[in-house]
This record gives structure tokens, sequence and C-alpha cells, in this order.
């Protein structure tokens, strides 16, 4: 008999948490609906196999919980590949409304229960799957009022991070109400205890890398206040020579016109530099990126290791820089930001170069240091060789090459020892 109910109650929950991504996903149209019903069909059945599995060899323990946790996020993830993310969250909030259920069930209705009747199944039955079973249909009711949560959660830009945590904090709380009533092996316990050691190492990682990336932030939000105080300087510095003009060729001074139109022209390199300094200048960096044409794309050097300093030739370290910078100009198509930064640290010498176009997509990312390889209409079979150029003398010159790329930068790093060192 309990083994029945037992059975409905995981066919229930396996139900909740395969129906609220395939519904949220098709409400929002961010799935077809037929082809969303076969992913639900496959979620469903793949989900109930792995929790009745899990549960007949660990015997609903601690490891349990974490294990049918485990592959059903391995599930979401194969089965929503392409919106995995959202899935995600939407599997969350199911998963964390059923947890809360049997918290409430297992923390209020059953020790009640338990104190009237003294049979052990009768009092499980009453006490924890009758009102498990009723909240959980009030859940599947309540999806539409549920849905709003799913809307704010999935627009968020950490919504994957977001799901993952409250998923796994939760499975944390069951584990440990679970030890605190001694329903738990000691092994698995021990292993569990572990885990949120190295989840909680990893949170902490995490929130330094968030405040790394705000810092990070904070300094391009300086640097674009100071180009927009520019552009503010310019155009009331061009208001007051236009007023000017306009002034000079109504009085028909034409002498004093071209005068001034002449100062105009010899101080817009001055006034429209798009190249910003901060710690050098008139080293190799620099005058390469002064022979480029950069359009409305505006340049930040920032060499805090001179890079006239680093071991190797100023002819090498020109073609490399020549042939980021080139793709990099063209991957911006005329208007964004590229940061160049040198640094010294302990024995190496970095040299980053970033940019904030289009993400390199990861399918491809290994290749774009192949000998002829472009992304480019390259009829005339003359692109495709610029990073293979840079790849080669980098090597040459015992360093190494790292690129990575997402949706908010692109960046080249180049690594090399500041003496006559293998790396």
């Amino acid at each position: 008999m309990m083994f029945l109910i037992d059975t409905i109650n995981t066919v229930i929950q396996v139900f909740i948490i395969a129906y609220f991504p395939y519904y949220f996903l098709i409400s929002n149209k961010e799935i077809d609906e037929q082809y969303g019903k076969k992913k639900f069909i496959i979620t469903g059945i793949s989900m109930f196999i792995v929790s009745f599995l899990s549960t007949y060899m660990y015997n609903n323990s601690n490891l349990t919980a974490t294990l049918i946790t485990i592959l059903c996020l391995i599930i979401i993830w194969i089965v929503y590949i392409s919106v995995y993310k959202k899935a995600l969250v939407a599997y969350s909030i199911a998963y964390i409304l059923i947890q809360l259920i049997a918290i409430l069930v297992t923390s209020i209705t059953w020790p009640l229960v338990n104190t009237i009747v003294h049979n052990n199944e009768l009092s499980r039955l009453l006490g924890i799957y009758i009102p498990a079973i009723l909240l959980e249909f009030v859940v599947i009711k309540s999806k539409d009022r549920i849905k709003p949560i799913y809307d704010y959660l999935s627009r968020s830009k950490n919504s994957l991070e977001i799901g993952f945590i409250l998923i796994i904090s939760m499975d944390f709380i069951i584990c440990l109400s679970m030890m605190v009533n001694s329903w738990s092996y000691v092994i698995s316990s021990n292993f569990l205890i572990l885990l949120a050691v190295v989840f909680l190492v990893g949170i902490c990682i995490y929130s330094n890398n968030i405040d790394n990336k705000y810092k990070e932030i904070d300094n391009l939000n300086k640097l674009l206040i100071d180009k927009n105080n520019e552009l503010k300087k310019i155009k009331h510095d061009y208001g007051s020579q236009i007023s000017y003009i306009n002034g000079l060729y109504l009085m028909k001074q034409y002498d004093r016109l071209g005068e001034m139109l002449n100062d105009i022209i010899h101080g817009n390199n001055q006034i429209l530099s798009n190249i910003k300094y901060i710690t050098n200048r008139g080293s190799v960096i620099s005058s390469v990126a002064e022979s480029l044409d950069l359009g409305d794309i505006h340049l930040v050097i920032d060499e805090e290791y001179d890079s006239d300093l680093i071991n190797m030739s100023s002819y090498d370290l020109h073609k490399i820089l020549s042939n980021i910078l080139s793709n990099a100009i063209d991957a911006l198509d005329g208007n964004g930001l590229i940061i160049i930064k040198t640094y010294k640290l302990f024995n190496s010498v970095y040299i980053c170069i970033k940019n904030n176009g289009p993400k390199i997509e990861s399918s491809i990312i290994e290749d774009i240091f192949n000998k002829g390889f472009t992304t480019k209409d390259d009829k005339n079979n003359d692109h495709g060789y610029g990073l293979c150029i840079v790849n080669e003398i980098v090597s040459k010159n015992n360093g190494k090459l790292h690129v990575s790329s997402d949706e908010k930068y692109t960046e080249f790093k180049i690594v090399l020892l500041e003496q006559n060192d293998s790396i």
C-alpha cells in the first residue's frame, strides 16, 4: 500500500518538475508547442526512471536526493539544450515548491498526526502523503499565478546561476534535515558535508569574480564619463566656432573666415583623438595604434609594463599587435571599444587586448589560429593568415597565446617570460 502511494506521489512530483519547463516555455512561445510536448514526455519518463531507480538503490537516503537532483539537471540540459537556461529556471521553481511541500508536511502535519495516530504507516499516509499530494495539485492548478516568478527570473542575466544556486541550496536544506532526524547514512552524510563545503567555496569564488567584473565595469564607466564630458566640450567649442564663422560670413570677412577654418582643421586631430593613454606614450604599442584607421572606435592604452622592455623584437611585437588590432577593428565594424593593457605578474609579462565586439562562437574559437581559417568572404584566398602569424610569432618567442570570448568581450592574452626562459 505504502509503495503504491509513494509511487503515485513520485509520479505527481515528476509531472510538476517536467511540466513547468514545458508550460512556461510554450506560454512565452520560446519553443513550439508540438515540439515541446515531445520534450515534456521525454523529460517526464527520464526523470521518473531516475527517481525510481535512485530510491530503489539508496532507499530514500540523503544521497538519493542529491543524486536525483544532479541527474535531473543533466536531463533538463540535454532535452532543452537550445533554451536550457530558461528551462533550468522553470525547473528550479517547480523543484523548490515540491521541496517546500516536503518540508511543510514533515515538519507540521506529520508530527501532529503522529501524536494522534500511533500506527507508523497510517501516520505517514495521513500526515505526509495525502497532504503532500493535495498541495501538489494546488501547485499544478496555480501554474499561471506562479508564471510571473519565472518571467522575472528568466529575464535576469544571471538566471542560470540563480536557478542552480536555488536548487543546490534547497537540496542541502533537505539533506541537513535528514541528517538531523537520523534518516541518513554516515558515509553519505560525510560526503554531503564535503559537497556543501565545496559549494560554499564555489559561491565565494563566484562572488569574487562578480566583484572583479563590477570593478572593471566601474572603470569603464569612468572612461565613458570622461569621454562624454569630452564630447560635451567639443560640442560647446564647435557651437561657438560655428557661430563665429557665421558672423564672419555675414560680415564678408572672408580672410578671417579662411584663417578660422584652417585653425579648426588643424585642431581636429587633437580634439577628436580616439586614443587615450593612461600610463605611457611613444612605445611600440602607441605607434601601432596611431597607424590604424579607428573610425569611431575608441582605444584605451594602459602600459603598466613598458612594452619597449618586452623580450621580443619590436618588429615581431608590431606584427602581433597590428594583426590582432586589425581583426578587432573589423569585428567592431567602425564603432566600439578596444583596451590594451600590459603588466607583469611574477616572472611573466602579459599583453591583453580586449574589445567589446561580437562573440567568437565556441565551436570555432580553437580554429581561428589555423592557417587559412576565416569567417570573412574569401574569394581571393587572402584572409585567414593574420592570427596564424600571431600564433607562430608568440610560439617562436617561447610565449603562450590565449583567447576568450563571450557576449560582452573578446580578449587575446599573450604571456611572455621577462627573461629568456621557456614558459
